[in-house]
């Protein structure tokens, strides 16, 4: 092969000169520009992207609190337009927790007295009540699922839905007015969520650690069983510190699930 200027075959290399590193003689301290097609290319992602973000959810709850709080609201939509106030009140007497049906002879069928601790959290009063209780299970909710999982956190919220009728039935344990909504399993959600808080070291910490807002929260539910809820209707506030107190005894037993 011929070199430039004849010199041994090799001369002396250019910009653009292969070499045995370079074969193509590009020289690397050029920066390439993107061409105009690659420039749209760039663009379209990016507001492909931009307009991803601006269509998330507001409110991104994890799964088994959005399906818990999708529950609430759909059957409280079905008992207050798809049936008449009679049956409603047949709904709360049979899917709700009477204390008069397990201690009196006030008619009940089996089913329900079996059913009505299951299904008791699921029916709402009111929407002022539905309300409430879905603002704490969307607060409380998520904090214990995102720290505990969602299986924990449905057995959590049972566990202490459940804690929360023995203690209303032990305060009055021939009652004949149902007891509904999930406020004794989302106090028990709360407690959860003071625990994790706790564990982590934020706002639980000092020479009192957990009981001002043990104190705070009981004694909130006495003051709601006193005056009522503000749409007029009793607050079950024995159930209310029955399922708080069940929240810090369960908290270590349910964490231990697989």
């Amino acid at each position: 092969m011929n070199g430039f200027n004849g010199q041994n075959g090799h001369g002396p290399h250019g910009p653009n000169d292969g070499d045995d590193n370079n074969p193509a003689g590009v020289d690397n301290n050029v920066i390439r520009l993107p061409t105009p097609a690659e420039r749209r290319a760039t663009q379209k992602a990016q507001d492909r992207a931009a307009a991803r973000a601006t269509h998330e959810p507001m409110i991104n709850l994890p799964p088994v609190t959005k399906w818990l709080l999708a529950a609430i609201v759909l059957i409280h939509l079905v008992i207050n337009y798809a049936i008449d106030d009679v049956q409603r009140y047949g709904v709360f007497e049979h899917f709700g927790f009477i204390a008069a049906h397990y201690t009196t002879d006030m008619p009940a069928p089996l089913w329900a007295k079996i059913i009505g601790p299951f299904t008791y959290m699921f029916l709402h009063g009111s929407w002022l009540h539905l309300l409430m209780n879905g603002a704490m299970l969307m607060a409380f909710g998520t904090g214990c699922e995102r720290g505990m999982g969602g299986r924990r956190l449905f057995v959590m919220f049972y566990l202490c839905s459940m804690a929360a009728l023995v203690v209303q039935f032990l305060v009055s344990p021939e009652s004949t007015n149902p007891v509904i909504g999930a406020s004794g399993g989302l106090s028990g959600l709360f407690a959860a969520v003071l625990l994790m808080m706790q564990r982590q070291g934020y706002g639980a910490g000092g020479r009192f650690g957990l009981m001002p807002f043990i104190l705070l929260w009981i004694g909130i539910s006495v003051l709601f069983g006193v005056m009522g809820s503000p749409d007029g209707s009793a607050v079950a506030w024995p159930a209310h510190i029955g399922g708080f107190l069940a929240g810090f005894l369960l908290f270590k037993p349910v964490m231990r699930l697989r």
